[in-house]
């Protein structure tokens, strides 16, 4: 089958990034390489793609550089754009190419692929959602913590009966921000709410997606968010030392509870509770806990990462405790044999890369309706909530 040809917008020659950690560790992958071809680079100039290209060696014959998201998308020879860019970027870009898409006619059998979250904030998200449905083009939102092996294993045992349905959940992480206090000077958007990067929309997002993945979609939420830390210290990512400091207008402390839905893994109503706080756990504690409360048993997943779910981290462990016995046992999980091979961060998305595959190849035909990927209307679902839940806290 031919390879889909894909564009990567915000691919920098300067320094690392999730777009060269995640995306392209996978792409230029073995297995990556025999079902996507890069074939064009677009940065905020043209001399910044061009510098790209130099930078990871690519053929310049193979690969083209574009300055614009309209330049790229005259480029008739792309089939899958993706956007890895800082989240105020992305709406300026993804719009570009959608409405250039849209007038040259050439939307047929295309696709893009954002990472989260998919704008800055709801009526940008809504905005992109209704042109790409105009458009017909296909949609991939970069929300991967669902495809994790850990995540699937849970699966796993919940639809085994072992421990029953699922009465209650909690999630409880610590982290995000190494320090509790000071941040780093280029993460300074983390503060500011307008930009639409911070602790919650994307970590919270990515919490969100995944607890409502494997366990059913939320109702009667409620919600406490708080400023624990108004003013954050900013530092030098060279030299460590506090340049300046600067008002936050984002939430560090957030409370999120609500009910699930019936299933055949989850009894009806049954609980859920997510608490997020910014910073290092208490010593000698995990910086990441699941339990999900069964009729049977529980289960507990516990990770020195606060995001090893999401991040593709390899030290999550699952443990099960049968009621009726008292005894703990450890559920073993493991990648596929292609992941292991690649860096942490291009586990998870590289999963998605698959799903992507398989879906516009349709050679999974025979597991129809098997989840793949989050399209953008999945994430238009998940701002809404967020939005929903930061004005309901005076956000």
């Amino acid at each position: 089958m031919a390879l889909i040809r894909v564009a990567l917008i915000g691919l920098s020659s300067s320094s690392p990034s999730w777009l060269s950690l995640a995306h392209l560790s996978y792409l230029l992958s073995a297995r990556g390489q025999q079902k996507f071809q890069i074939v064009a680079l677009q940065n905020s100039s043209l001399s910044a793609a061009e510098a790209a290209i130099k930078k990871y060696n690519f053929d310049p014959t193979v690969v083209k550089a574009y300055g614009s998201p309209e330049d790229l998308a005259k480029d008739e020879n792309i089939d899958l754009v993706v956007s890895g860019t800082r989240v105020d970027v992305h709406y300026g870009n993804l719009k570009g190419v959608l409405e250039g898409w849209k007038t040259a006619g050439n939307s047929s059998g295309k696709g893009l692929y954002s990472e989260w979250p998919l704008a800055s904030n709801l009526q940008q998200v809504e905005e992109l959602v209704a042109l790409a449905k105009e458009t017909g083009i296909k949609t991939v939102v970069g929300t991967q913590g669902w495809a994790s092996p850990v995540v699937k294993k849970i699966g796993e045992v919940l639809r085994s009966g072992r421990v029953g349905k699922v009465l209650s959940s909690e999630m409880r992480l610590s982290g995000v921000t190494a320090e509790r206090e000071a941040m780093q000077e280029k993460t300074e958007y983390f503060t500011r709410r307008e930009m639409g990067g911070n602790f919650w929309s994307i970590g919270g997002g990515h919490l969100i997606d995944l607890l409502q993945s494997a366990l059913g979609e939320l109702t009667n939420v409620k919600s406490h968010f708080h400023i624990q830390r108004p003013l954050v210290p900013l530092k030098d990512s060279t030299t460590g030392i506090i340049t300046r400091t600067v008002t936050s207008n984002t939430p560090d402390l957030l409370y999120v509870v609500g009910s699930l839905p019936a299933s055949d893994t989850v009894q009806q109503n049954a609980s859920l509770h997510l608490r997020m706080r910014r910073g290092p756990p208490f010593p000698g504690e995990p910086a990441f806990v699941w339990t999900l409360t069964g009729e049977k048993g529980e289960i507990r997943v516990t990770s020195k990462e606060s995001v090893a779910i999401i991040l593709g981290a390899g030290d999550a462990k699952i443990e099960v405790h049968d009621y009726q016995t008292d005894k703990v046992e450890e559920v073993e999980w493991k990648w596929e044999e292609w992941q292991e091979k690649l860096p942490a961060p291009a586990r998870n998305v590289g999963s998605i890369y698959e799903g992507v595959w398989e879906a516009w190849n349709e050679e999974m035909s025979k597991e129809a309706g098997r989840k793949r990927y989050n399209d953008w209307e999945v994430a238009g679902r998940r701002h809404e909530l967020l939005e929903r839940l930061l004005v309901d806290n005076g956000f």
